[in-house]
This record gives C-alpha cells, sequence and structure tokens, in this order.
C-alpha cells in the first residue's frame, strides 16, 4: 500500500497508468451493475405466456388449418385442411384427400400451447435475419392460420428460424414468431410442425397386409410374365415361387421373400383421385391371405412415378366354413370406402417389388449351377 502512495504523489508516466487503470475498473463495475439492473428490471417487466391468449376456449370453432409458404420468385403456395361437419379433416389441394388427423391435433395443440417466451426485436428492418420475412415478400418464414368456418381467424403467426438443439423431453423447442401484422418478434417455446410438404399432412394409415396374414402373391396377373408366390401356413418363413418354369430354379428366398412381403409394409408418397390417372393395360399385383381377402392392386407407371390403386374382395373359400364372413365382409367394405376413390403413387422400392417378373424371380439351370 505505500508503495502505490508513493507512486500516486510521484508525477510521471506510472501514475498515469495508474490512475487510468482505476478509472477502467470503475467503469466496468458500474457497466456491469447497470447491466444486471437492465436484465433484472426487463425480466421483472415480461413474464412467459401464452402466444395466443384465450385460443383455448375457441379452438372448437376450429374448421380450416392453412399453411403458406413462400417459393421465392414463383410466389407462394398453401397447404389447406379444412375441417368436415363430420369432423374428418381433409386436404384441399388434393382434392380432399384425408388429412393425417394425429398431426393435424397435434398442431393445432401446439398453437393453444405456444409459449411467448421472451420478446425480441420489433424493427422489421431484422424480419429477414429471423426468418419472419412473409412469404409474398421473398420471404422464408411459414404463415399458420387456424380459421372458423366463417374464414375469421382464430390465430395467426409467422413462424421462422427455429433455435437447434432445445428441443425438451416433450417435443417443446425454441422458434421465432411474431404475429402476422405485428412487428414484434418473440422467442416462442413450443412444438408446431412446419411441414412445407402437401404429402406430409395426407393420412398414411391406408391399408397393409401383415406378413402373418399373406398367404399368396400373384405379380404381372394376365401376363405371361404371371408369378406366383405362395407359402402353405403363416408358421413358413419362406414364400416359394409356384409356377417355376421348365430348365429353371427359384432365385432363393431373400429375393422372392422380397416381393411376396412387400405389401406389408405399404408406403406411398401422394394421393390423387383415382380417376385422375389412366389405368391402361398396367401390370397387376394379387395379395391373398389366409382368412379370406383379396386385394387387387393395379399399378400405373415406372420407377420413381408409380401409381397404384386398390379393390378388395372376399375370397370364402380361403375363409372356410369356420371363418368369421361378416368380419371379413366389413374389411372388405372398409377398404373400398377409404382407398377405392383414390390412386396411391408408390414408393420407388415398393413399386420395383411388386412389379418383378417370372424371369428376375428364377434363372435357368446351367451345368455350372444345376
Amino acid at each position: 500500500m505505500a508503495n502505490m502512495m508513493d507512486i500516486l504523489r510521484t508525477r510521471g508516466p506510472l501514475r498515469n497508468l495508474v490512475v487510468l487503470g482505476g478509472v477502467t475498473l470503475f467503469f466496468c463495475v458500474a457497466a456491469a451493475i447497470a447491466l444486471t439492473n437492465q436484465r433484472d428490471a426487463t425480466a421483472a417487466q415480461f413474464e412467459p405466456g401464452p402466444f395466443f391468449p384465450g385460443l383455448s376456449d375457441r379452438v372448437n370453432q376450429a374448421s380450416t388449418l392453412v399453411y403458406t409458404i413462400g417459393l421465392g420468385m414463383e410466389g407462394t403456395s398453401n397447404i389447406t385442411i379444412e375441417r368436415d361437419d363430420d369432423g374428418v379433416w381433409h386436404v384441399a389441394e388434393r382434392e380432399g384427400f384425408p388429412a393425417r388427423t394425429n398431426k393435424v391435433r397435434k398442431t393445432i395443440l401446439g398453437l393453444i400451447e405456444l409459449e411467448a417466451f421472451e420478446p425480441r426485436t420489433a424493427n422489421a428492418e431484422w424480419h429477414r435475419n429471423l426468418g419472419l420475412l412473409e412469404p409474398e415478400k421473398l420471404g422464408s418464414a411459414v404463415r399458420v392460420q387456424l380459421l372458423d368456418k366463417d374464414g375469421n381467424e382464430l390465430a395467426s403467426l409467422l413462424a421462422g428460424d427455429i433455435v437447434e438443439s432445445t428441443t425438451d423431453i416433450q417435443g417443446r423447442g425454441f422458434l421465432y414468431v411474431r404475429r402476422d401484422g405485428e412487428d414484434q418478434t418473440w422467442l416462442a417455446r413450443g412444438a408446431i410442425s412446419l411441414d412445407k410438404d402437401v404429402s406430409g399432412w395426407l393420412e398414411t394409415d391406408v391399408v397393409s397386409i401383415p406378413l402373418a396374414r399373406t398367404r399368396r402373391v400373384s405379380l404381372w396377373v394376365g401376363t405371361n410374365q404371371l408369378a406366383v408366390l405362395s407359402r402353405l401356413s403363416p408358421d413358413h418363413p419362406n414364400f416359394i415361387v409356384e409356377n417355376v418354369p421348365e430348365g429353371a430354379v427359384s432365385r432363393g428366398a431373400p429375393i422372392v421373400n422380397a416381393s411376396a412381403t412387400a405389401f406389408s409394409g405399404f408406403v406411398f408418397e401422394d394421393g390423387v383421385p383415382v380417376s385422375s390417372i389412366n389405368f391402361t393395360d398396367p401390370p397387376v399385383a394379387i395379395i391373398e391371405t389366409f382368412d379370406g381377402l383379396k386385394l387387387t392392386v393395379t399399378m400405373v407407371g415406372a420407377g420413381s412415378g408409380m401409381w397404384a390403386k386398390f379393390l378388395a374382395e372376399a375370397d370364402y373359400d380361403a375363409l372356410g366354413d369356420d371363418g368369421d364372413r361378416a368380419a371379413l365382409d366389413a374389411e372388405v367394405s372398409d377398404i373400398n370406402a377409404r382407398v377405392g376413390v383414390w390412386a396411391y403413387k408408390l414408393e420407388t422400392n415398393l413399386g420395383l417389388r411388386l412389379t418383378q417378373t417370372l424371369s428376375e424371380l428364377t434363372r435357368p439351370v446351367s451345368a455350372e449351377a444345376p
């Protein structure tokens, strides 16, 4: 301490340096105190709360969910999901194809539970930086609107950038949002689907025949490439080719099973009214079960552009005398009512497996490989 006092009494560079350091330290401490006070004041002024207060009281009026997505210079596109009088949701851009009910409900619940966590900038010039510029202005924001049957807004927001690695065990994460028509932006917490692909909103529960039920699969029905794949019992792990040509053998269980079990994991990529696809002279596959269900799959196209339609029928001979005809008839009616009016774009691998020809499932016998 004595040395410090001696330095302060003596004029010179060392004294000036000590004085400057003290002044700097003072202002640093003052700034830290001010920043802490400001943060405490801000925290005291804002408490996180619902982004749409009172929405839960009006949600029963919800009739339409609309997503507006920017396409750059090509304008915008909409995904419009509407509820009919029976409470079933349909996708308007696919002529009323059934929507994924659980996904719609989770989205509406997400709007109700969305939490305004912290206020952010109200400067419109910063909207683009947060991904909150309107899609009509070449922005990347997704507009999400919940409307009643008269078209009145129950909730409307612009969703922007998602804060990475913030999702909690409840599936909630942080993202930037602002109310449509307002400049004020928010850091919000919640779980809202921002799926921009209309096919992602289509109902995926169409028809799938479990492997345990599958008895016979016939490919290229009605052509000279007919291939019949079957097994004797549900417990048998492998299918065989029933109609192996003379001088040929099966290419083996892995290849045959791949086609025979293709429909046990039915996947489609899009759906349209069946009348919009021209099914002329197409490949046909028939799937038959041990309990009497017969499903005819009529296809058209090739590769990644293959479409299919379905027809269910009852095979009472396969069902047997002890089978439940009423249950089988109900299943057939349900399948035809749900899927009969639609055509489905098949996932590429499924289309390939359902169009394997007899020559692709068998090979000629040779001296080297008897």
